[in-house]
């Protein structure tokens, strides 16, 4: 598996492909609204094995100018974070790690760059107990609790990476 930087020539039509493979999971996007978080704001990953794209890791940066409600929900409360907009393994690849090496190289950025905290929401209607547990063991705990895009109820998550920065807030 080689997990690396998103290459838009080379991956924004896999990205977009797998997106709508996975939109029950996750939300529409197109190459417009793609390009629009990408560069500047945003982190993007993407994972092959074989040769073959294997799924894609988004992370919108808190100066982005980003039209997600739930990602307004963060902006509104704090700075200096990155947000986990999508988490998208295509089904033939799970179960390989891919998702937890692409939290890891994002934990590793986050690092790198200075950043304060990382978000990021679990559908909850039902709850998703496995996506609660792996964030639990990733060190992430619920900030609160929301009723966000019309009437779908979330968990949201956050990992404190300058623990002075959540002691003075």
């Amino acid at each position: 598996m080689e997990i690396r930087a998103f290459e838009r020539e080379k991956d924004l039509q896999n990205v977009l492909k797998l997106n709508q493979r996975l939109v029950e999971l996750l939300s529409p996007m197109t190459a417009h609204q793609f390009d629009n978080i990408n560069e500047d704001n945003s982190h993007v990953l993407v994972a092959e094995e074989d040769g073959q794209f294997a799924g894609f890791f988004m992370l919108v940066k808190s100066n982005a100018d980003y039209e997600s409600e739930n990602f307004r929900w963060f902006q509104k409360r704090y700075d200096n974070f990155i947000y986990v907009d999508r988490v998208a393994v295509a089904n033939e690849f799970r179960g390989r790690g891919i998702g937890s090496e692409f939290y890891q190289r994002a934990f590793d950025y986050a690092e790198k760059n200075n950043i304060d905290y990382m978000f990021a929401e679990i559908h909850m209607d039902p709850p998703n107990e496995k996506s609660l547990a792996f964030h639990d063991s990733l060190g992430f705990v619920e900030e609160g609790t929301a009723v966000l895009k019309g009437d779908h109820h979330y968990s949201l998550q956050k990992k404190v990476f300058n623990p002075a920065v959540e002691k003075s807030a």
